[in-house]
């Protein structure tokens, strides 16, 4: 009897890892140290983000800047990929993908050639129930 109780256990939790919608990172999100907030949003089938709010006026002109664009579903690896990073600070981009570590973090990472070579940087959902 445990051991159909255990394998019944083992399968429902399954279904829930794999129950990750597409949809889990649209919203409002922290960047690393809060410096800007970022809205997540779905834009002709992907995913993108801009900065909608930063912390120092000094970077105002930030402001609507897309520093994600391109991002695709990928329901297999449970992550949104084939997207790029911008980083508006040093004017660069990269390849990059995010993974929805728990309902409020998000892993951002970006990569030049080989995604073993990357930075990530993790950020945290703004609770808009809140505001």
């Amino acid at each position: 009897m445990t051991r159909y109780f255990i394998s019944g256990f083992l399968l429902i939790c399954s279904f829930s890892l794999s129950a990750q919608d597409s949809n889990d990172i649209v919203g409002e999100w922290l960047t690393k140290n809060s410096e800007a907030q970022v809205t997540i949003y779905k834009e002709q089938g992907k995913y993108v983000g801009k900065i909608t709010r930063v912390k120092d006026s000094k970077q105002s002109s930030l402001l609507d800047t897309i520093i994600l664009s391109d991002f695709i579903f990928d329901a297999k690896e449970r992550e949104w990929t084939n997207g790029t990073v911008f980083e508006p600070r040093h004017g660069h981009k990269s390849s990059g993908y995010l993974i929805l570590k728990d309902a409020n973090t998000l892993k951002v990472t970006g990569y030049k050639g080989f995604r073993w070579i990357s930075d990530s940087e993790t950020w945290t959902r703004i609770d808009t129930n809140t505001k």
